[in-house]
C-alpha cells in the first residue's frame, strides 16, 4: 500500500465529473487534495450550487452551460488539463462512491506495473452492490475482457489512473456513460495495458446521493460501442476510431 502521509502529488491531477452534486462536492475535493496538488472539476450543467461549492473547496471549475453527460465532462476536462504537463490524470467520482484516500493506491500501480490505466475494482464486495449495477457489470467485464484481449474484473468503476499517451492518443466520439468503455476497448486495441486493484466498494441508498447512471438506456449505449469495436477488431474505422 501506498504510503498516505507523503505530500500530495504534482505528478497527476484529478478529474470529477459533476452534476448537481453541491451536497457532496466539497467533501470529495477536500478530501482529493490531500493526495494531489490541482483538482479540476466539470459542473455539467448543475441546477445547483456544485460550481461554487467546488471552488470553494479549492478545486478549479470548468462549467459546461448545458448538461451533456459524464463523458463529454470528461472529455472537456481531459482537453483542459493536457495543456499542463501532467504525467496523467486521475478521474473520480464526485458523490462519495469512492474513497480519494485510495488515490494513492493507483499510482502506487501505474508505477509498479507501467500500466497505462489502472481500473479500482469495486468486485471484491459484490454483495453491496445494486442487483441491477452488478448484472450489468459482470455482462460488460466479460464482453469488454474478450474485447481488450486482457484480463479485467471491473469496467465501469470510474475510479481510473490515465496515463498521458491514453488521453493524448485516442480520440473520443461518446458522450455520456460509455465513454469510459469506449476508453478501454481503443486502448486495448491499441495494446496498452489496463490493470484493476480492488477498491472499497461504496453505495448509498439515500437518493440524493445516489448515482446519475440510467441503468437501461446507459447499458444499451455501452453495448452499442462494444458491438461497433467488433468492426474496429476487423480493421474497420482502425485508423480514426470513427464511429
Amino acid at each position: 500500500m501506498a504510503d498516505r502521509s507523503s505530500a500530495p502529488s504534482h505528478r497527476f491531477c484529478a478529474l470529477i465529473p459533476a452534476y448537481n452534486l453541491s451536497h457532496s462536492i466539497s467533501e470529495v475535493v477536500r478530501q482529493t487534495r490531500e493526495h494531489l496538488s490541482e483538482i479540476l472539476v466539470v459542473d455539467d450543467g448543475s441546477h445547483d450550487d456544485t460550481a461554487r461549492v467546488a471552488r470553494e473547496s479549492g478545486a478549479k471549475v470548468l462549467r459546461i452551460a448545458k448538461n451533456q453527460g459524464k463523458g463529454w465532462a470528461l472529455r472537456s476536462g481531459f482537453k483542459h488539463l493536457l495543456q499542463n504537463p501532467w504525467e496523467g490524470i486521475i478521474t473520480l467520482d464526485g458523490d462519495l462512491q469512492h474513497d480519494p484516500v485510495e488515490i494513492p493506491n493507483l499510482i502506487e500501480e501505474h508505477d509498479k506495473s507501467e500500466s497505462q490505466i489502472v481500473i479500482g475494482s469495486r468486485m471484491g464486495e459484490t454483495e453491496k452492490m445494486p442487483w441491477i449495477r452488478y448484472w450489468t457489470n459482470r455482462i460488460g467485464v466479460s464482453c469488454i475482457s474478450w474485447a481488450v484481449g486482457q484480463p479485467l474484473t471491473d469496467t465501469q468503476s470510474g475510479f481510473r489512473l490515465y496515463a498521458r499517451e491514453v488521453l493524448e492518443t485516442i480520440p473520443l466520439w461518446t458522450t455520456r456513460y460509455d465513454t469510459e468503455t469506449e476508453i478501454l476497448l481503443k486502448a486495448g486495441l491499441l495494446g496498452m495495458q489496463i490493470t484493476c486493484i480492488p477498491i472499497k466498494t461504496i453505495y448509498h441508498e439515500d437518493e440524493e446521493i445516489s448515482s446519475s447512471f440510467r441503468p437501461f438506456p446507459d447499458t444499451f449505449l455501452i453495448c452499442m460501442v462494444f458491438l461497433k469495436s467488433l468492426f474496429w477488431r476487423r480493421g474497420w474505422y482502425l485508423r480514426d476510431f470513427e464511429i
